[in-house]
């Protein structure tokens, strides 16, 4: 499929605009990243978006694709000839499916220990929706002293955290920790 015409739209602190921004880069879809004003609303926005009128939103062949899970979606069917983000196995496909809607609406530390997440072949769905916890964790523990496990207590999420921060496509979806931190407090 064509990618002379991808274009994203983002609020760059956003976890779902990280999870946009991993399937994108996952994949090695080449695009342009544009980043919104939240105080600003560009017209391309909310021409985008008319229903929520929220960001990301990914722009491919003059059409709109709006919120991350939704993106995530697209880009792996848009492109199937590079790595899947599902496996074939209709239930590791739909276990899959399973933990990226756990992560999405409840992110529990323990529930999530239990999951072998980033087989290190690559980068699969669920793994984009857990990534963005990598980067908001430090966030989440100094700012809202939310405790987080140890590394004893939560080893493979802890693994998988230190893994995906290292993945090529994590040091473009994923902003600098200060940068976010500074995003954070200016926002506050």
């Amino acid at each position: 499929m064509s990618t002379d015409s991808v274009k994203l739209l983002i609020l760059r602190a956003s976890p779902y605009a990280m999870r946009a921004i991993l399937g994108l880069e996952a994949k090695g879809v080449k695009y342009e990243l544009i980043e919104e004003d939240l105080s600003a609303q560009s017209q391309l926005w909310l021409e985008s978006n008319p229903v929520y009128k929220k960001i990301p939103v990914l722009l491919h062949g003059g059409k709109a694709i709006p919120e991350s899970l939704f993106i995530v979606l697209y880009v792996d069917e848009a492109w199937p000839e590079r790595a899947a983000f599902f496996p074939k196995d209709p239930y590791a496909r739909a276990m899959t499916h399973f933990w990226g809607d756990f992560i999405d609406k409840k992110s529990g530390f323990t529930q999530l220990d239990a999951k072998p997440f980033f087989n290190g072949t690559g980068i699969g769905y669920a793994d984009i929706f857990l990534a963005p916890l990598a980067a908001w964790l430090r966030l989440f523990v100094e700012l809202a002293g939310i405790r987080a496990p140890t590394a004893e207590e939560a080893p493979k999420l802890h693994k998988f955290f230190n893994a995906i921060r290292e993945h090529p496509a994590t040091k473009v979806a994923f902003p600098d920790p200060d940068e976010l931190l500074s995003y954070v407090t200016m926002a506050a």
